[in-house]
């Protein structure tokens, strides 16, 4: 069920970016290859910047009503759209324009930007009519980029969340061996089996309709022990194991019973004294001490299963919660 929520998700989200793409090309959003109209001022060390052959800072303006007709905008008022460049001079008459963005630039271009995939500028063709000094007015355009919102799904979304997935993969692997290593010893040892005894007197005050000595008590109590202890991949098995047995002792098969739903409560809000796959994650993703968290931890699980037990407890005297024949 889960892999085809997953898959769900994965064809949901590529058929929505590929719908903005394929909008955006039908509409011409972006006016790619479209010249804008555009105002140059030079700074003084920039005043030679086309026969310089070397690159120059200048400012970029735009008048808003040419800047809204370009693209279809609705009108709204404000000054000239207005950014700080870089002049990069090739041929008489032709250039290229490094646009620095800022918190005044407008989102249309900082949506080009995202296209572009270029983190420190926007870049863009600039033509003019060749003469002997500096433009101030020339035409600017931006070269096509198609398929933007597919491409930043591929590598932003999917191949980069891949990439950090086996990254953090490889980073757990020392150290869930250590901590299940240390868990081993702690079964082997003998302490796991002392815990099961020191719950057992709570377990059969919890399962009343259990008998002490069945199968299904021994399997419940083994699971808890190992769910305190972070063996999440030991308690599985007993858990299911656990299930089974109750389930043996319900007369009415496939219905769950009280102590079918209490367990689950308890085995899916268990008390944990050491969360081990949580500090070996933080350790991986370079916490700085990723033990910090037991304390909030041993206090955050011990409050859900009281209250978890207490709720499951409280429903089951509900007759509307119970099956009749």
């Amino acid at each position: 069920m889960l892999n085809a929520i997953w898959l769900f998700l994965i064809l949901a989200g590529t058929g929505f970016a590929l719908f903005r793409d394929v909008r955006d090309l039908a509409t011409d959003r972006f006016r790619f290859g479209q010249e804008l109209p555009v105002l140059l001022v030079w700074t003084p060390s920039g005043a030679g910047a086309p026969q310089a052959r070397r690159p120059q800072t200048c400012s970029l303006s735009v008048d808003p009503r040419v800047f809204q007709r370009f693209y279809g905008l609705a009108e709204r008022s404000g000054g000239s759209v207005r950014q700080t460049a870089e002049f990069l001079p090739l041929s008489p008459g032709k250039g290229t324009l490094r646009i620095r963005l800022d918190e005044q630039t407008p989102p249309r271009w900082k949506e080009i930007l995202k296209a572009q995939r270029n983190p420190e500028f926007l870049q863009a063709r600039l033509r003019w009519n060749p003469g002997p000094d500096p433009p101030t007015s020339a035409a600017l355009s931006f070269d096509p980029v198609r398929f933007s919102s597919l491409n930043a799904l591929t590598q932003d979304g999917i191949l980069h969340y891949a990439k950090v997935a086996v990254e953090l993969a490889l980073g757990l692997i020392g150290i869930l061996a250590l901590w299940l290593g240390l868990m081993k010893i702690a079964e082997q040892s003998g302490l796991i089996t002392a815990l099961s005894r020191s719950l057992k007197p709570l377990m059969i005050r919890l399962f009343p309709e259990v008998p002490p000595e069945h199968p299904a008590m021994g399997a419940m109590i083994m699971n808890i022990s190992a769910n305190l202890l972070g063996l999440g991949n030991a308690a599985t098995p007993l858990g299911l194991k656990a299930m089974e047995e109750l389930n043996k002792l319900n007369s009415r098969t496939g219905t769950a019973t009280d102590a079918m739903c209490t367990f689950l409560v308890i085995n899916t809000s268990n008390v944990q004294l050491i969360p081990a796959t949580v500090i070996a994650v933080r350790a991986a993703a370079g916490s700085a001490d990723p033990t910090e968290i037991i304390g909030a931890v041993i206090l955050a699980t011990t409050v859900n299963t009281i209250v978890g037990i207490a709720t499951v407890k409280w429903l089951a005297r509900w007759k509307v919660f119970r099956k009749t024949e």
